[in-house]
């Protein structure tokens, strides 16, 4: 069966970054096409460029405080956000473990070395 292939640049001034996508029939390849082509696909670095870390961006800080969540009228518990448990890099944290109103901060910095 043939594929049918969407080639995406990324839309920022400069940038020459590229995706590739397949797709199984045309009609999907024009849907993908329509989502991805003609510039409108940002690649990682330019998609949420606040959240880029770079020479002049060496520190981000995420903040969300926990809250109590309900569903019909029952509590379902405690949230950052839409989640009850978060993790990544050197940590894992349960919201239930800690009192509603509760911050988790995440914090990524970059060092550079000494200039000598």
């Amino acid at each position: 069966m043939s594929k049918y292939s969407v080639r995406a640049e990324c839309g920022h001034p400069g940038c020459r970054e590229v995706a590739n996508y397949e797709a199984d029939t045309r009609k999907d390849q024009r849907r993908l096409y329509e989502k991805y082509g003609n510039k409108q696909w940002r690649c990682v670095r330019h998609s949420r460029p606040d959240e880029m870390l770079g020479m002049e961006n060496l520190r981000i800080v995420w903040e969300s405080v926990s809250q109590e969540k309900f569903y019909e009228g029952s509590s379902i518990g405690l949230y950052w956000g839409s989640s009850g448990f978060l993790s990544g890099p050197g940590f894992r944290a349960f919201t239930k473990d800690f009192p509603e109103g509760t911050t988790l901060r995440i914090t990524a910095e970059i060092v550079l070395p000494p200039e000598n």
